[in-house]
C-alpha cells in the first residue's frame, strides 16, 4: 500500500495494525488518540515533531516485509 501525508492515522492504522509499531517507534500513542479519526499524518508528525519522511519511509517497508512473510 501507498501511504500519503494525507491520510488519517484510523486509515493507516486500519489498512495494517502492524503500524501501530512504527507509531510507537517514534512516540506516537495514536492508537489511543481520540484525534487519531480526523488528524492526518502530516498533521500528527509536525504536532509530536517527528520527520513525516522518516515515518512514510517506515511504513512502507514494514508493508514490504509484511508481503514477503
Amino acid at each position: 500500500m501507498r501511504y500519503n501525508k494525507d491520510m488519517t492515522i484510523s486509515e493507516i492504522l486500519f489498512a495494517n495494525p502492524r503500524n501501530v509499531e512504527v507509531f510507537k517507534k517514534y512516540g506516537l500513542h495514536c492508537q489511543s488518540c481520540f484525534a487519531a479519526q480526523t488528524e492526518s499524518l502530516e498533521v500528527a508528525s509536525r504536532v509530536n515533531g517527528v520527520k513525516l519522511d522518516s515515518i512514510l519511509e517506515d511504513l512502507e517497508d514494514l508493508d514490504k516485509n509484511n508481503a514477503c512473510v
